[in-house]
């Protein structure tokens, strides 16, 4: 008997459209995530060019779960930046899908030891990934790095949960295997408890918790990407240059023309409260008086000093990963030059 509580949803039956065309969109956040979806086979090859699209005529907006069924079998375009990094809206709709595509333990079976053992990388990115999404290859195959690396952060998180929340230690084997998740085969989990429970795989999941303790930076951005944050910072950059205005808080400043308000009836930088017509009136777009355009410049200096701190942390952040990639090839090389010793 499979137990039912595990917080993990066992994947759905239905499928994506086996051919779509290419619309640009512009995705909501506040959609929930819904349990992980299956793609169809047959990839057809009729898919017209993107060039022939109007992006303002064909804009619309998609959710999550719409991305992973898509409506009148369209295929969402996403944006990269020079560096080949995902950016814009998009790109956070495509990282809530590959979190979605890289927890479906029947697209990747968690009885593997090392997420570049799984074999199933290609398929899924064939079959599911270019369905949903259309992108140039670049010769590289940047791209499809970044996409490997968000689907197997995904694949690793769900084993982790799965262990921590579905495998119980005052149990027998036998009793953890008789109660385990939904949609996982007796064998697998039987595999994977023994593979969490060795000693080499215990030693290895401390090693990481004392080298996480370590790092003295994290990122706190939420769910936007660095990548991202720096397109919007450079964004703000151009209004601003390009019409002095935009300094000024107002409901067309920089700041809103950059990241432009989901709704409405909230304003980018005040959080939740805060109305357009509060802060503005109900039919000003500049402040009245010299007190409020005081108090508006206050508050627009203050979004800026925010800013400056983000880039200044991002840039820690950076300088961090740097001196972790120098240690690592260190500590590779002297691994190499000792095998050659042998």
């Amino acid at each position: 008997m499979q137990r039912a509580d595990c917080p993990i949803s066992p994947p759905s039956g239905s499928s994506a459209p086996a051919s779509s065309s290419l619309r640009p969109f512009r995705p909501p956040h506040s959609e929930p995530l819904p349990a992980p979806q299956a793609c169809m086979n047959d990839v057809q090859n009729s898919d017209p060019e993107v060039e022939d699209l109007d992006p303002e005529a064909d804009e619309v907006k998609l959710s999550v779960k719409e991305a992973m069924k898509p409506p009148n079998r369209r295929k969402i375009v996403p944006r990269f930046n020079s560096a080949l990094q995902l950016v814009g809206d998009e790109a956070g709709l495509l990282s809530s899908v590959m979190g979605l595509l890289g927890s479906d333990y029947t697209k990747f079976p968690i009885c593997e030891r090392d997420w570049r053992k799984v074999r199933t990388k290609d398929k899924v990115y064939n079959e599911c990934v270019k369905e949903m999404f259309h992108f140039e290859e670049d010769s590289r195959g940047i791209i499809k790095r970044i996409i490997f690396k968000m689907l197997g952060r995904a694949w690793k998180e769900t084993r982790n949960i799965l262990y921590h929340h579905c495998y119980d230690s005052e149990l027998s084997l036998e009793e953890n295997i008789e109660n385990r998740p939904d949609g996982i085969t007796a064998e697998h989990w039987r595999w994977f408890l023994d593979y969490r429970n060795s000693e080499e795989t215990q030693e290895k999941c401390k090693k990481n918790a004392e080298n996480r303790s370590k790092q003295l930076y994290t990122h706190t951005s939420g769910s936007k990407s660095l990548a991202r944050l720096g397109e919007e910072e450079e964004r703000i950059e151009a209004i601003e240059q390009r019409d002095e205005s935009s300094k000024l808080l107002s409901q067309n400043d920089s700041l809103a023309q950059a990241l432009k308000n989901e709704h409405l009836s909230r304003l980018c930088g005040m959080g939740l409260g805060p109305t357009s017509s509060q802060v503005f009136g109900m039919n000003s777009h500049q402040p009245s008086n010299g007190f409020e355009r005081e108090e508006s410049q206050r508050v627009l200096l203050k979004l800026q000093a925010e800013l400056a701190a983000k880039k200044l942390k991002r840039k820690a952040v950076e300088d961090e990963v740097a001196v972790e990639k120098t240690k690592r090839q260190a500590v590779e090389d002297e691994v190499a030059v000792e095998k050659t010793k042998r």
